[in-house]
């Protein structure tokens, strides 16, 4: 008789062990339900991250591909305006060359001019001075001439 209390016990006791695998079986089944759910949700998730990040390297592709053609645009602008700086500086240096080689023919022209009006004023000087002598040479003469009518 003790001997079945003993299988009894024994049998309840690997029944409720059994009975307590089988909840963990049922609770392991949703679990590995909800992990895969779970799973799911974040491959999906995974994928359109994915899909955004290729998209946003697109457009970064592009921008960057719009910053090299605006970069390439200005140094192209710059080299223009530095060729048109250039030009500009050797057309005012031109003009400028020109400008002082007139006015040294000006100066020049100038000066001989006023040498030649130096020497002209002094030659009407020594004209009038000649012609005055020769009119009190002509008074002397025709005085003389006029005494010696008389």
């Amino acid at each position: 008789l003790e001997q079945l209390d003993i299988v009894k016990r024994e049998n309840k006791n690997l029944a409720d062990e059994i009975k307590d695998l089988l909840d963990q079986l049922g609770d392991g089944g949703r679990s590995i339900h909800d992990l895969d759910k779970q799973r799911r949700r974040l491959e999906q998730e995974k994928e359109e991250l994915q899909a955004a990040l290729e998209e946003a390297e697109g457009a970064l592709e592009q921008e960057e591909n719009k910053v090299l053609r605006i970069q390439l645009e200005l140094t192209q602008v710059r080299q223009e305006i530095e060729r048109r700086l250039a030009e500009k500086d050797e057309e005012f240096n031109s003009t400028k060359k020109n400008f002082n080689k007139a006015i040294e023919g000006m100066q020049s022209t100038l000066e001989s001019e006023t040498k030649a009006k130096v020497e002209a004023i002094r030659m009407k000087k020594k004209l009038e001075t000649d012609v005055a002598d020769l009119e009190t040479a002509l008074e002397h003469a025709n005085a003389a001439n006029m005494d010696s009518q008389k």
